[in-house]
């Protein structure tokens, strides 16, 4: 079984409020019709987030885990997945 499973939206926005409050180089804007769209002002491109369904795949929350955590460094793995699961 994988480490991560889909995810309700309302967990995701709850964490992109908590990420946006903790680090003030992250941004989220509503990006297309269903569409959010995370970006970090020192990072390359924005990470887009589909809303469109009530839950968020898991290779998606993946991912962004691994945008997060690797690539930008805003957080750490285990801030995400306390937040998260």
């Amino acid at each position: 079984m994988g480490e991560y499973a889909d995810t309700k939206r309302h967990k995701i926005k709850r964490f992109l409020k908590w990420l946006c409050q903790k680090n003030k180089d992250i941004e989220t804007k509503k990006g297309g019709k269903h569409n959010i769209i995370v970006k970090y002002i020192f990072g390359g491109f924005p990470f887009p987030i589909p809303f469109k369904h009530n839950v968020v795949n898991k290779h998606i929350i993946k991912d962004f885990m691994k945008k997060l955590t690797k690539e930008w460094k805003v957080c750490t793995k285990d801030e995400f997945d306390k937040k998260i699961k």
